[in-house]
């Protein structure tokens, strides 16, 4: 039985690795969701780490936004073994940055699909 954790290790951090992964990243497009990644060596043992991020400008109640972020790390830590099951033997590490791109609330079922597509999608072009 695999516990499904999302460890502070897991966590994209820094503002100079977080920038760097925005502007030179290649990006994928599932509405609402982009998906902005890049291969690089991470200062830890997990294969990946993810930021997730709701602008301002699309969802000006905090509230709204902590929701959305909360919805979008629960789909990702619920889904993150099967990725990690391929980049683990391989020794490569990718920075992830989730970026809500829509107006409109989304619920829990369409977060986890989508953020599930958005990954499927990035290992199938770039893993």
């Amino acid at each position: 039985m695999q516990r499904n954790t999302f460890r502070k290790h897991e966590h994209l951090c820094g503002k100079v690795r977080i920038r760097d992964v925005v502007t030179t990243g290649s990006s994928i497009h599932v509405p609402p969701f982009k998906l902005v990644g890049k291969r690089m060596a991470l200062p830890t043992t997990a294969p990946a780490q993810v930021g997730f991020a709701v602008p301002r400008r699309h969802m000006p109640s905090a509230v709204d936004r902590n929701r959305m972020k909360r919805l979008m790390r629960e789909a990702y830590r619920l889904n993150k073994h099967k990725l990690y099951e391929r980049l683990a033997p391989t020794g490569v590490q990718f920075a992830w940055m989730f970026v809500y791109q829509s107006r409109t609330k989304v619920d829990f079922a369409e977060t986890e699909l989508k953020i599930t597509q958005a990954l499927e999608r990035w290992m199938k072009h770039h893993g």
